[in-house]
């Protein structure tokens, strides 16, 4: 009851705040659209959302230089299209510089919702005036995590970070340490740190594109063998569910196992060339033993990359996965293909446990061979896209959808795919509802719309079927998911967004006597954001949710405020904020995406009776140095005591540069 009372008290929070506000004094600008990354954010898995952050980070610290016109410079926005990245491209070589982002929307391949989310990662300065190192820039960032929790469930410990990345006009490098809660930094048997990872890129100016030596990722067609960076995954709300540019690109993540680690090679040019790879990594991988304690065969992998229990370091690195393959590519102005291959071979054949009903169909044994071919048409106003793909041992799988843009005001999408039970690809990042690279049927569509001046519709609804048995339902099953969103942007510092979201999936029931029956579980969340800077140096934020989960009743409430300031007289910013919520279990939980150490993201889970807070400090000295602190904590309140879980970040990121900055 008191969190309640709570509740109804924080929107005169708010309204103090706006107040207090009114009166201060501008001295800096900030950037009028915000929040991309918490659209982007809002409905992506948070598997993915650390490489999405990640990458991120990278564009807001360095902007996409837009009006130069090279199209390997704009497939930096991972999110854009391949024809998106081309209408763009041709169009400043055509027209010249872009002045203004309005421009960029009227373009056929692009729309108003793409423009926002592009809008704080690029760079409009003529491309006789941008910004350039003419030998390179080196940065490094050390980031360092201190849990404290006073709960029986979880342990403390700390987690740090480093990275260092040297960008060059021939050259570039990188490597990425980290240990993770509870793992040891040793160098006995081991590197130091319990992940390592590192690359040397070659940038070519002929015959030979790029090269890439140590990790790295990626991305062909719409997904169905490779895109070891998948962003969009099943989220409905996406400007176009065609994948991003095919791209071959250097590994930064801290994410242990989902990347190749070998030597790629690209001839000739994304759009018109060959890829060649070969790759040799370990990964974590769920052990099988024989009577006599032999390690014989593994069951499935692992995710995570958590090292610290005893049967955590026993799936650490071991399996070896080894991988080669080709991709080639050729293009026109309007069409565009690759055919692809590869082989797989582990060190240690999948014996999955047939048992179980959900691995019958699993993969079995420690060689795979896949073969893709995939296939984009049209122009501005109309794009046909499509992937057909096949497994040995296995079977098939094929997507393909529409995307067209009838006015500037509008655009629809639509995806359709078939992805058999028996197809095994283990790099997959293609559309759809469930994990996995397989197991699934369906048929996806969403709208875009300005139905107004400043005022922005858009809508998606996914049906889709999963033919094969899978965990916690027994038998095929079917699926629904929902997304609307209206979003009001009267002027720059403004805006009010609405989103509803609706998920339902067949379950299984638990039963005396026979089979397993089973039931529809639906959860459906609302929101509401309202975003206001009442002056140039302060950002308010106001968030709203609420959920409720049936057949079982469970209801959720939360209320969230956010506040930004930017002090003019030292090279200083806080972010702070308070959230309330009061949910009646955990499957009621409401997730806020909150503001974070660079490279870095926080999406924490609130439930029960809790409240959430966190300050954060941002010291920028410097352009080439920046300092970062971060207090957060959640208060869980019991039936007679309450649980404290907090945590300490610090972050320092300093940038070497050699040559004139212009």
């Amino acid at each position: 009851m008191e969190h309640k009372r709570k509740i109804k008290i924080l929107p005169l929070f708010f309204l103090f705040l706006m107040m207090i506000s009114a009166s201060a004094q501008a001295q800096e600008s900030v950037s009028g659209i915000s929040e991309a990354a918490d659209i982007i954010m809002s409905l992506t898995d948070e598997y993915e959302a650390s490489w999405l952050f990640e990458k991120l980070s990278e564009l807001e610290d360095k902007p996409v230089v837009i009006n130069n016109g090279d199209e390997d410079e704009i497939a930096r926005l991972f999110f854009l299209t391949e024809f998106q990245v081309r209408v763009l491209a041709d169009y400043i070589k055509r027209k010249g510089d872009v002045v203004s982002l309005y421009e960029i929307a009227l373009l056929p391949a692009f729309d108003r919702f793409t423009v926002m989310l592009m809008a704080p990662y690029i760079n409009l300065e003529s491309s006789d005036k941008k910004s350039s190192l003419s030998s390179g820039r080196t940065t490094v960032l050390m980031t360092a995590t201190a849990r404290f929790n006073q709960t029986n469930d979880e342990e403390g410990g700390v987690r740090s970070l480093m990275k260092v990345r040297h960008e060059g006009s021939l050259l570039s490098y990188g490597i990425t340490a980290e240990n993770d809660p509870g793992e040891p930094f040793t160098f006995n048997g081991a590197l130091g740190a319990d992940f390592l990872s590192g690359y040397l890129m070659y940038h070519g100016r002929g015959v030979i594109d790029r090269i890439i030596i140590g990790d790295y990722t990626l991305r062909f067609g719409e997904g169905l063998l490779f895109n070891s960076g998948s962003w969009q995954g099943s989220w409905l709300g996406s400007p176009s569910f065609m994948t991003g540019r095919s791209a071959v690109t250097q590994y930064t993540s801290s994410e242990e196992n989902n990347f190749f680690r070998g030597v790629s090679c690209v001839l000739g040019s994304m759009t018109r060339g060959a890829t060649l790879f070969a790759s040799s990594n370990r990964i974590d991988a769920r052990l099988f033993f024989d009577n006599d304690s032999n390690v014989v065969a593994v069951t499935n992998l692992v995710k995570g990359g958590i090292h610290k229990s005893v049967s955590q370091r026993e799936a650490q690195n071991s399996l070896t996965e080894y991988v080669a393959g080709l991709h080639i590519n050729y293009g026109t102005d309007r069409i565009r293909s690759g055919l692809a291959s590869s082989i797989t071979w582990f060190s240690l054949p999948f014996l999955p446990d047939k048992l179980q009903v959900e691995n019958i169909k699993a993969f079995s044994g420690n060689r795979l061979i896949n073969l893709s071919a995939d296939f984009k048409a049209g122009t501005g106003p109309l794009l046909f896209f499509t992937e057909a793909a096949a497994s040995f041992p296995g079977s098939w799988a094929v997507t393909g959808g529409i995307r067209t843009k009838p006015s500037n005001r509008a655009t629809f999408n639509i995806i359709a795919r078939c992805l058999s039970p028996e197809y095994y690809a283990f790099h997959s990042g293609v559309f759809k509802a469930g994990t996995g690279s397989s197991n699934e049927t369906g048929i996806a569509a969403s709208v875009h719309l300005e139905i107004a001046r400043h005022l922005f519709v858009s809508a998606g609804a996914d049906h889709y079927r999963i033919p094969w048995p899978r965990y916690r339902s027994s038998s095929p099953s079917y699926g629904n998911r929902i997304e609307i969103r209206s979003e009001y942007l009267p002027r720059d510092d403004l805006s009010l967004r609405l989103t509803y979201t609706s998920s339902s999936r067949e379950y299984d029931v638990a039963s005396e006597t026979g089979a397993a029956g089973s039931e529809t579980r639906e959860r459906r969340v609302m929101a509401f954001v309202f975003n206001y800077d009442p002056v140039e140096n302060i950002h308010l934020t106001m968030r709203a949710s609420m959920g409720s989960i049936s057949p079982s009743g469970e209801n959720g409430y939360m209320l969230c405020q956010d506040i930004s300031y930017s002090f003019h007289a030292v090279p200083l910013k806080m972010w702070f904020r308070y959230a309330l919520c009061t949910t009646d279990g955990y499957d009621s939980r409401l997730y806020v995406w909150e503001n974070d150490l660079l490279s870095s993201f926080s999406v924490p889970a609130l439930y029960g009776e809790c409240s959430r807070s966190f300050l954060m400090l941002s010291w920028k000295p410097s352009d080439r140095v920046e300092v970062r602190a971060k207090y957060a904590f959640t208060v869980f309140k019991e039936e007679l005591d309450r649980a404290v879980k907090s945590e300490v970040r610090v972050q320092c990121r300093i940038e070497f540069s050699k040559g004139n900055r212009h």
